[in-house]
């Protein structure tokens, strides 16, 4: 009898286990049709998704595994395609953007692995390629755009609060104990000075000089060509193509089949996705995708580990 039930659950494990192997399967290779995963765990071309917020956050970001758009996660993903003697990396991003040395960080890696030679870079824009988004997407070789695609806004940009009329209608004062006089330069008890003004406004303007210079090296776009047009405004997928932003429009099917162009790639490219990791990796993404904000999901705004409001 006890038998009977240990093997028992052992079918429902095996199950269990083959319908997660099922479901996962279209993760690692998100169109079968077009780029199926060939044997061996190799591949043409790796996929690398840049969804949502950019952030330097801790790579074990996920409940089971490294989710979400971290710098870390994004650097050990490109690393590891590389190791993988990938012929192309192809970086499919939907993000407004995030913090200046997150974006910094995923631009850099992949601007080491294009300057190599061995890699090619192509990055597919999907509803929204903004800011620090546009930023890791100046790296490619390539840029491919949908045509309604939100893109742009080229710019640097730190907001400070200010609930110091709140408190006083609510009789609640604040006091600080510092160490000098601009370590409370953020404060948003208080009005901003004209003193901290004056410095927050050149933190912005060398952090966005960075930003143009590394667009217009990514980008081979002139100083005089992309100053104009680098003033946070943004641009849908057509006009971004009219004034150099992007190579192309076209759907993520067409810059598969552009990374697989670029890269010499014979026939139906395989496609994997990176970072690879283990089962619950995989699975644990399309979990937290659907939890709601306070338990952790990924539409949960995790802005309170970033210390310094500076972002792109």
């Amino acid at each position: 009898m006890r038998t009977d039930r240990i093997l028992a659950l052992l079918l429902i494990i095996a199950c269990f286990v083959a319908a997660i192997a099922a479901w996962i399967r279209p993760a690692v290779t998100p169109s079968a049709r077009l780029a199926p995963l060939s044997t061996g765990g190799q591949a043409d071309v790796a996929l690398i998704d840049v969804y949502g917020t950019i952030s330097d956050g801790q790579d074990l970001d996920g409940f089971f595994g490294s989710t979400g758009a971290t710098a870390n996660r994004l650097v050990k993903a490109i690393r590891e395609a590389e190791r993988d003697h990938v012929k192309a990396i192809l970086v499919r991003i939907n993000s407004p953007g995030g913090t200046a040395a997150a974006s910094q960080m995923v631009y850099s890696e992949l601007m080491r692995v294009r300057k190599a030679g061995h890699i090619k870079v192509v990055a597919a824009m999907g509803d929204v390629a903004a800011s620090g988004g546009y930023y890791i997407a100046s790296a490619a070789q390539h840029i491919v755009a949908n045509p309604a695609t939100t893109t742009g806004s080229i710019g640097v940009i730190i907001h400070v609060g200010n609930i110091a009329r709140l408190f006083d209608k609510l009789g609640i004062s604040e006091t600080t104990i510092q160490s000098g006089v601009h370590k409370d330069i953020l404060s948003p008890f208080r009005p901003i000075k004209s003193d901290e003004r004056t410095l927050l406004q050149g933190l912005v303007n060398d952090t966005y000089e960075q930003f143009l210079a590394a667009v217009e090296a990514g980008r081979h776009l002139s100083d005089a060509q992309l100053r104009p047009i680098a003033d946070g405004r943004v641009f849908d997928g057509k006009q971004a193509l009219a004034v150099h932003l992007v190579d192309s429009l076209g759907t993520y099917q067409e810059a598969i089949a552009k990374a697989a162009s670029l890269a010499g790639v014979k026939g139906e490219p395989s496609v994997r996705t990176y970072p690879g990791g283990g089962l619950f990796e995989q699975v644990w993404p399309r979990f937290e995708s659907r939890l709601p904000a306070w338990l952790g999901g990924a539409s949960a705004e995790r802005w309170n580990k970033v210390p310094l409001a500076l972002m792109e």
